[in-house]
């Protein structure tokens, strides 16, 4: 049988292994037969090639990590994030794209034509166009420290989570505009709640019935972590040699019910 989403014997980054969905995903590559060097700050348990620690928030230990990464990388995979509160906006915004974008950046240094870059974003992204002044003035910052510098000279305008996920979609699709010339590929996928130790986070922030009442995907549940992680996986697999600059909706036609005027959308 042809391998159809080409993994075995490749060179792969994945930030936030340790957990959720960063975790499925990084034993869904092992399993493939993918040589995985993966990022987090907390402990790794995943029997992976390389387990290197990294704090996001942070460009020196960004560029520490990567200078531990090989030279060649085929796929890199960025699941890490924080939920927002109780983390500052600050921070939040620090680690789900300014340092996303830092690590993306490096990482791209090593790629070669072929190679593919999938964020994992979030539905809660959606209402991106709505606000794409700010995120044009965050994601147009040329590096780590001015991105820092702009969320600290505009607070209001960073709202944390829902901020951080509407950069990298609009990251993702620029950049990958940007890199048909190099044959990169770079796509991101925005979840419906997922049962990862993330989401009792929002339960607390906004309440669970808010949650259920107006995120939950419409089959009634939560995802599992590996129904995110295998769609993850592909977008990033030979199977989507073709596929670059979307967003794939993966909530059980959630963004499709707000479309069409099935259910009211908050964002």
């Amino acid at each position: 049988m042809r391998d159809i989403l080409g993994y075995a014997g490749r060179t792969v980054v994945i930030t936030g292994a340790a957990t959720g969905m960063g975790a499925a995903a990084t034993q869904v590559l092992l399993d493939l037969g993918a040589e995985v060097h993966a990022l987090d700050v907390k402990p790794i348990a995943a029997p992976v090639k390389q387990a290197i620690a990294v704090d996001l928030r942070d460009a020196a230990a960004i560029d520490a990590a990567v200078a531990k990464l090989p030279a060649q990388v085929d796929r890199l995979f960025n699941c890490a994030g924080l939920p927002g509160a109780p983390f500052p906006n600050l921070d939040t915004t620090l680690v789900n794209f300014v340092g996303l974008r830092h690590l993306t950046e490096a990482v791209l240094s090593r790629m070669s034509a072929g190679g593919a870059v999938a964020s994992i974003t979030s539905v809660g992204g959606m209402g991106w166009q709505k606000n794409l002044e700010n995120v044009k003035g965050l994601c147009d910052t040329p590096d780590f420290a001015a991105g820092q510098a702009w969320l600290e000279a505009h607070p209001k305008e960073n709202n944390g989570y829902l901020f951080s996920k509407q950069c990298i979609i609009w990251y993702t699709k620029r950049r990958a505009v940007e890199l048909v010339s190099r044959q990169i590929r770079m796509n991101c996928l925005s979840p419906a709640p997922t049962d990862t130790p993330m989401l009792p986070t929002f339960h607390q922030q906004v309440s669970k019935e808010f949650i259920e009442t107006h995120f939950l995907a419409p089959i009634g549940r939560n995802a599992t972590p590996e129904e995110m992680a295998e769609p993850l996986v592909l977008l990033n697999s030979d199977a989507a040699r073709f596929v670059s600059g979307v967003n794939l909706m993966v909530d059980w036609g959630y963004v499709a019910s707000v479309e069409v005027g099935a259910r009211k959308g908050l964002l």
